[in-house]
Order: structure tokens, then sequence, then C-alpha cells
């Protein structure tokens, strides 16, 4: 018997399982947020706490997370391969998307987001920062909630069913207690985003904090992403901004052309 070959293959097992969990650690942070404990992450990852206590050490060794306290985070080179990830169509979309964030966000001086579907999830990939001092819950990479956001109904309105019914199955968590936690009222909305062309949120996701948004679609309503603009619940009359979001979602997706098609192929 070939003893090194055997010891290769071991250490062959044994580095693939420790990439897996580390993948599964940063992962983790998606669905998390930028800061997490040891205890979320590991839960999150469903790894025990002594094994991602020494993969976050690995990690914090190369360079792409650190912690301050009890919290880790990520550090800037897992956000400069993220960019780099913005490629293809969805990085077209954002560069199509990109001018007409900006004449919203001249307009209102509030937050200003574009939100892409991949690989079944709605996920932030650009965000303008209003100047407003509402703080707005969101990170470029992070995934979009379904049913407490405008972003995340503004697509639903528009996607299958079986999209539609996997949200409701996993349950309604209320965000604030303005969030749809009742099926039936989610249905309703959903079906008047639908006719209305904009979804709204009013404090349904933070408290003090209201959004409008227009689903970018493709010509035979395939939803591929949206387009929203948050702020404050005192100063923001999102009402007011419909019709300039419903326009510029339209024209995003007129000028994304093809990409807009093959976005609703792979989302």
């Amino acid at each position: 018997m070939d003893v090194t070959a055997v010891d290769d293959s071991a250490r062959s097992d044994c580095g693939t399982s420790s990439v897996l969990k580390a993948t599964a650690l940063l992962t983790a942070f998606t669905k998390i947020g930028s800061c997490a404990t040891l205890t979320e992450l590991a839960r999150e990852a469903q790894l025990s706490k002594s094994t991602t206590h020494r993969l976050l050490g690995v990690l914090r060794d190369a360079g792409f997370i650190d912690r301050e306290g009890k919290d880790w985070y990520l550090c800037s080179p897992l956000f400069a391969l993220g960019g780099l990830a913005l490629r293809g169509e969805a990085g077209i979309l954002r560069e199509v998307a990109l001018p007409h964030m900006t004449d919203l966000y001249e307009l209102t001086h509030e937050t200003v987001h574009l939100a892409v579907l991949a690989g079944g999830d709605l996920v932030y990939v650009e965000k303008i920062f209003g100047k407003r001092s509402t703080p707005v819950p969101s990170r470029i990479g992070h995934r979009v909630t379904g049913h407490t956001s405008a972003l995340g109904k503004a697509v639903l309105a528009h996607s299958q069913e079986g999209r539609v019914r996997a949200v409701i199955e996993r349950g309604l968590r209320p965000a604030t207690p303005r969030s749809i936690a009742h099926p039936g009222v989610l249905l309703r909305q959903l079906a008047a985003v639908r006719c209305e062309g904009v979804a709204f949120d009013r404090e349904e996701c933070r408290e003090g904090l209201v959004c409008v948004a227009a689903p970018i679609t493709t010509p035979d309503g395939v939803p591929v992403g949206a387009i929203s603009v948050s702020g404050s619940a005192r100063a923001l009359h999102i009402e007011a901004l419909a019709d300039k979001l419903r326009r510029a979602a339209e024209t995003i997706g007129l000028e994304a052309g093809p990409d807009v098609e093959l976005l609703a192929a792979t989302g």
C-alpha cells in the first residue's frame, strides 16, 4: 500500500472540509449582518463554537475579518472581491441604473438603493447615502428582506407564485409593530403593487423609516431587481415619488436591454 497516497488523500479531504466550513462561516455574514458574535456565526453556519473560533482565527490572520470586542466584522479585501463579482449582467445593470439613482438622490437627498436578484435572493448591489440623519439598515452584498421592505415587495409582486409561497412558508416574522405578519395582508399588498407599479414600506422594516420602490423587469414582466428611495417617516413623502420611481425603473430596464433578459434567466 502506498502510505504517502493515503496520507495525501486524507490531507485533501481535511483541507476540503475546512474550506467548506470557512465558506459557510463567511456566508453567514450575509444572513446576519456586517457584525456578528461567535455564537451567532456558529449557529448560522451550523458549526461548533470551537470550530468557529479556530476558523475565525485563520480568517483573521488572512486579513479577511477582524474583531472589536465580541463582534466580528468583514474587512476590505472581501469588499474588493465583492466589487469584482459585480460583473456581467448585474454589473451592467448597476452601471445603467447609477445615473437614474443619482437623479433620485439629487431630487430627494435621501438614500437610494439598487437590488438585484442573484441565485434566488434579492441582494443590495448599490447604495447612495442620503444626507438626512435617518439610519438605513442596508449593506451592499447583503440580502433584502422579502415582506418588510419596499424593494422585496416590489420584486415579490411580480414573481412566480412559488417564490411568494416560499416567503410565506418561512414565516412572516415582523421587524416592527407595523410589519406585515399575516399572509392575506401580504397577498393584498402585492396585488396593489402590481396595479400601482410601486411598493411602499411604511415603517415596516425599521421604526421611523419609510421607503418607496419600483421593480425592474423584462419586457415580459419578469423581475430582475428594484430601485428605491428611503428616508424619515416625518420628512419623506413617498407617495409623491411613486411616478418618478416607476419611470426610472422602466427606463433602466429598457436601457439595460438584453442584459435584463440574461439576469432573469440566472436570477
